[in-house]
């Protein structure tokens, strides 16, 4: 018996089986998650977002913002400027002005044809050119066959003149200048104080400075940045199961076997029917050989083709009966004998493609040893000239390696008859170990045929049995191909 066996189970360090399956089945899952993400855009989107949010410009900025407040920024001095100005009696005055009647009355005579005849007629009188026309008239040089001044063209431009001057609107246009409201409109006009007060007015007013001032007084801001989207968007992706998985797995080497390791065959024997793309009830040497199974010198069974293999309730039973079988049997020197047994057993091993020269057997098994059978799980070569035992169970219990140049075995014990366990076997690059519910028990360094070994079961009748039928029961089996 192995000593690290025997230590296991007298001190009840062997791990529990569905603990050791769960841990595994959720590994293998989480693996699946985490396969499924890589290369992908939702992957370089989480990790663009994983690198901003914990940069310090991120936590700066969320730093900033959380802190900002209307009061004493920029914003909240520019309206008090604003403001400020927005006060002031001479701009007041000056946009009362501006806005008024009357201003606006005077800038239309301003632009109007009889204020342009009246400054005309008014340069014109106030001229030297005016004053020339009268002295012409008086020393007969500018009569022109008119008899009196008054009958002149200067005199008649005087007459317009005075009458212009006398009117409403040319009294109101001289007048208006002089009022005080007025004066302080052209000092105002182009004031630096009026163009700041302009330039405030218009950014105040603007729309990017109100959102800016809406912003600030936000106590809620920071969710209206877009780093907090991004943010958001990050928590998002991160409360997902596939991205836990990936934070959980992203510098660890657990996933080190299945990345290293070709699944190659699975199978949980579910759906009631054997699956014949994975399974042949015969051997490959008797496939190979006779074409149908055959039992050696000194068994007392015969294996059927299949109908002693059964599926039910998601296991795989190989099954031992009383009943008379007609099969062959080798017997050296005689060769293949026809012989009617006692007793029927099933027999399977994996499909053609279904083997490797160096990878992980392994299957949930029952232990249920009979002393007068032996039931067998085993990896070998086409040939069976080479063996390596995951479970030798019954008459002996045990495992290790057989061939025809001798073999080597440890004898197994202190496993709970009824029990189902993981037997593992992993083998290649001249080592073997064997493992029971992840713990090894046994290694060897050991060279392996370079040859394509497959899996096998099959049950041996050495002794009249009792308590037939009886059940090899397998829970599923995985075959992993070193890549």
């Amino acid at each position: 018996m192995s000593f690290k066996l025997f230590f296991l189970s007298t001190f009840k360090g062997l791990k529990n089986t569905a603990k050791v399956e769960s841990k595994r089945d959720n590994l293998w899952s989480d693996y699946q998650l985490y396969i499924g993400l890589q290369d992908s855009e939702d992957l370089k989107l989480y990790q663009e977002l994983d690198h901003f949010v914990n940069s310090e410009a991120f936590k700066k900025e969320r730093s900033e913002t959380m802190s900002m407040k209307f009061a004493g920024s920029e914003e909240s001095k520019l309206i008090n400027e604003y403001q400020k100005l927005e006060a002031d009696s001479q701009l007041k005055d000056f946009y009362v002005t501006q806005h008024s009647a009357d201003f606006q009355k005077y800038q239309q005579l301003e632009k109007s044809d009889k204020i342009k005849t009246f400054i005309q007629l008014k340069d014109y009188i106030q001229s030297k050119k005016y004053d020339a026309d009268k002295a012409a008239f008086k020393s007969g040089e500018g009569k022109g066959g008119v008899a009196t001044f008054e009958e002149t063209e200067a005199y008649k431009k005087y007459q317009s003149y005075q009458e212009l001057s006398k009117s409403a609107d040319v009294m109101f246009w001289t007048e208006f200048p002089a009022a005080k409201s007025y004066k302080n409109y052209k000092d105002m006009v182009n004031s630096p104080k009026r163009i700041r007060y302009e330039e405030l007015k218009a950014e105040v007013e603007s729309d990017a400075f109100k959102a800016k001032k809406e912003f600030l007084e936000d106590p809620n801001r920071w969710e209206k940045t877009e780093a907090y989207q991004k943010e958001k968007k990050y928590q998002e992706l991160k409360s997902e199961e596939r991205f836990k998985v990936y934070e959980k797995y992203k510098k660890s080497d657990e996933f080190n076997f299945f990345v290293s390791h070709e699944l190659l065959l699975e199978d949980h024997f579910e759906g009631g029917k054997l699956d014949e793309s994975k399974w042949k009830p015969i051997s490959q040497l008797a496939d190979q050989t006779v074409g149908k199974n055959f039992s050696k010198a000194g068994d007392l069974q015969g294996y059927t083709n299949g109908e002693n293999v059964l599926q039910d309730n998601s296991s795989l039973k190989l099954t031992v009966k009383y009943e008379k079988t007609d099969s062959l049997v080798w017997n050296f020197p005689v060769g293949f004998s026809p012989v009617s047994f006692d007793y029927s057993a099933g027999l399977l091993s994996s499909a053609e493609s279904f083997h490797a020269k160096s990878g992980v057997l392994e299957a949930k098994i029952k232990y249920q040893p009979n002393k007068q059978l032996v039931d067998l799980f085993y990896l070998s070569d086409d040939k069976n000239s080479y063996r390596l035992n995951l479970l030798e169970a019954g008459t002996v219990c045990r495992f290790g390696v057989s061939q025809d140049k001798g073999s080597q075995h440890e004898s197994l014990g202190g496993l709970s008859a009824g029990q189902f366990y993981i037997f593992r076997i992993e083998w290649g690059q001249g080592h073997i170990s064997w493992k029971i519910n992840n713990h090894e028990i046994y290694s060897v360094q050991q060279a392996v045929p370079d040859v394509p070994l497959r899996i096998n079961m099959s049950s041996i009748v050495v002794e009249p049995p009792q308590g037939l039928p009886h059940h090899f029961e397998v829970d599923w089996v995985r075959l992993y191909r070193k890549k």
